[in-house]
């Protein structure tokens, strides 16, 4: 298979919460599987562990991953803000600062649970913006890729009703190309993540190996 800018894969990764060590087994697995783009969905940092995001950042930048904020990055934000946390180095606060709610490529979204741009929207359920998009009938996305729920899961759009593709053991699961999607990639911290692969149009995911 030839690939193209179009049509590499992309490796997909979500709730590192800080485990470096296992954010860096994800990106060389994704990589050495033809990842030729990489996005973290969020929580790549954990509030509770401040000390950790320089080096989350530094794996971040070397590798080229893009990333959105997921509610620990909203939490850190506001704490580096505060007396009691202090204001923190200055490209760690801006690293934070610019992660985006959402990433859009074509009519893929990539977010951590609901694709708005506010902090709330990183923790709630993802069911509230589907109850919400069902209702109004305006689906504005194909596949919609999150993370915040930790374990992988695949939610199908059909008109007005939402079905759970079963998983079973397939560790590959072919998409319709005009059906929508809502894909829960799972979590590094459990060793967890995911590639999408545009040629075949399926979803892949990947037991992230431990060292």
């Amino acid at each position: 298979m030839k690939y193209t800018l179009e049509n590499l894969p992309i490796g997909i990764m979500a709730d590192s919460h800080g485990n470096n060590d296992l954010l860096l087994g994800a990106i060389t697995t994704l990589k050495s599987m033809g990842a030729g783009r990489l996005i973290h969905l969020g929580d790549m940092c954990d509030s509770l562990s401040p000390h950790l995001v320089e080096d989350t950042f530094s794996i971040m930048r070397e590798y080229g991953v893009e990333g959105v904020r997921g509610n620990n990055e909203c939490t850190m934000i506001q704490d580096f803000r505060t007396a009691h946390v202090g204001n923190g180095p200055a490209d760690m606060i801006r690293f934070l600062d610019e992660l985006p709610y959402t990433i859009r490529s074509g009519s893929m979204l990539f977010t951590h649970s609901i694709p708005m741009d506010h902090p709330v929207a990183t923790k709630r359920p993802i069911s509230e913006f589907m109850n919400l998009i069902m209702k109004d009938g305006d689906i504005p996305f194909s596949l919609l890729f999150r993370g915040h729920s930790h374990r992988p899961s695949i939610l199908e759009i059909d008109g007005k009703s939402v079905k759970k593709i079963s998983l079973g053991t397939r560790k590959e699961i072919p998409l319709e190309r005009n059906g929508r999607y809502v894909i829960t990639v799972g979590a590094i911290e459990n060793a967890s993540c995911a590639l999408f692969l545009p040629e075949g149009y399926s979803i892949r995911f990947i037991a992230i190996p431990k060292s």
